[in-house]
């Protein structure tokens, strides 16, 4: 039986092990319309090729293929809704994160995606988190900068206006704040973030900020294992 081959995928994003001792997955766009996920097994791909598209070798093959019901975010409550496919990519702040544009907003957006279904708990965290702020300044912030000890009063300052709403961030790292050139400091990544939390818990995340602030180390930075993060032009 002759195969047909089909030339129009697109490598939307690459998570693998550098030890190669976990699996790698794959995210693809096929036909500009269907989004298809890839497990493979450890060694499968060699080390230089495994974050290229697939090649015509021939070598690797299909253990198991099978159509599922990704999860998706519940808590959609903005009265906006796009189709993922339609903006168009202006320039890429972090492997799942870009700024785009799209015929409904008159300036540049921010658009996150979820990756892989995995990931969706997060960004239903996330998204809820939006809702529970909505109207506390929420924006896109240009030509903010990281932050440091010197920056303690002005992260105390955001995350005490978090923590008035009863809205616990969970994740206190230095890399949750950026800094703006006005000198106010904005926070970020709501991933984690838990409503109706006690004066308990939020007075021990509040006395936390202090050391996450000297944290020299890459806690709640960018992942380096994800290694690519594309969408269509």
């Amino acid at each position: 039986m002759e195969t047909t081959k089909n030339h129009n995928i697109q490598l939307l994003t690459t998570l693998v092990d550098p030890d190669d001792q976990e699996e790698g997955e794959y995210r693809f766009l096929v036909n500009g319309t269907h989004v298809k996920y890839v497990t493979v097994a450890p060694g499968t791909l060699p080390k230089d090729d495994r974050t290229f598209a697939p090649t015509d070798t021939g070598k690797p093959v299909f253990l198991r293929t099978e159509k599922a019901d990704l999860p998706g975010v519940k808590t959609i409550w903005h009265a906006t809704s796009i189709d993922h496919l339609q903006p168009r990519k202006l320039a890429r702040l972090r492997q799942n994160i870009h700024i785009v544009s799209h015929p409904l907003f008159n300036d540049p957006v921010v658009i996150k995606f979820t990756e892989f279904p995995w990931q969706t708990p997060y960004f239903e965290s996330e998204t809820a988190a939006y809702q529970w702020i909505e109207g506390c300044d929420i924006e896109y912030i240009d030509k903010a900068r990281a932050v440091g000890p010197a920056d303690l009063v002005a992260c105390q300052e955001v995350l005490k206006r978090l923590h008035a709403l009863g809205v616990k961030h969970g994740d206190i790292n230095k890399h949750i704040f950026m800094m703006r050139e006005d000198g106010r400091c904005v926070l970020h990544d709501f991933e984690t973030a838990k409503q109706g939390a006690s004066k308990e818990e939020l007075e021990e995340e509040y006395q936390r900020l202090s050391e996450s602030l000297r944290d020299p180390s890459l806690r709640g930075a960018v992942p380096a294992v994800v290694l690519s993060e594309e969408m269509p032009n």
